[in-house]
């Protein structure tokens, strides 16, 4: 019965994760850092999330396959502070993992270079989860982090926040209750 609810679950935070990805909160690519070149709308990506990795690569060079769970172990590691907040950020600025900017350039938060606005590329996802937080977290003291965010600049999309707050809400309860079981 456990399996069935699990399984079950899982399905329903599928059709939300596609729910939100259709329903237009991830349409905006927003600014990952103030003051940098302001985003286009995201393109459509292919269907892949994860790149295979070539066994000749070191293993530092190997990466997770892009989820939700893996996602927020790897904000855990690396002591990103609100990790469910950022998550979401991550869901909405990649369509649920499936932009062009995230399958492409391993980049989940649209960071861009300050000089020309052009996106950061990666060798890993978990690397772009290292450049959030030394290039945006570190000028967080502690607080509220929505405000946080409207404060430094974060997104030019002025309903970011609402769209991010609402992805928290809805897929962080299922997932807890999910792990619960």
């Amino acid at each position: 019965m456990l399996k069935i609810q699990h399984n079950t679950k899982r399905l329903l935070l599928l059709l939300l994760c596609g729910l939100l990805a259709s329903s237009g909160m991830a349409q905006t690519m927003p600014d990952a850092l103030p003051g940098m070149a302001r985003n286009a709308k995201a393109s459509k990506a292919p269907e892949a999330v994860v790149t295979p990795v070539p066994s000749y690569l070191p293993m530092e060079k190997m990466s997770l396959e892009l989820n939700i769970e893996n996602l927020l172990s790897i904000l855990e590691e690396y002591g990103v502070k609100h990790k469910e907040i950022v998550a979401a950020q991550a869901i909405l600025e990649t369509g649920h993992f499936t932009s062009r900017n995230c399958t492409e350039n391993k980049n989940l938060f649209g960071l861009r270079h300050p000089g020309d606005g052009s996106y950061y590329t990666f060798d890993t996802w978990e690397e772009s989860v290292k450049a959030y937080r030394d290039d945006v977290q570190y000028k967080y003291a502690g607080g509220d982090y929505y405000a946080f965010l409207h404060r430094i600049g974060y997104a030019e999309d002025r309903n970011y926040i609402n769209k991010v707050r609402r992805i928290e809400k809805r897929i962080f309860p299922v997932l807890l209750a999910d792990n619960d079981n």
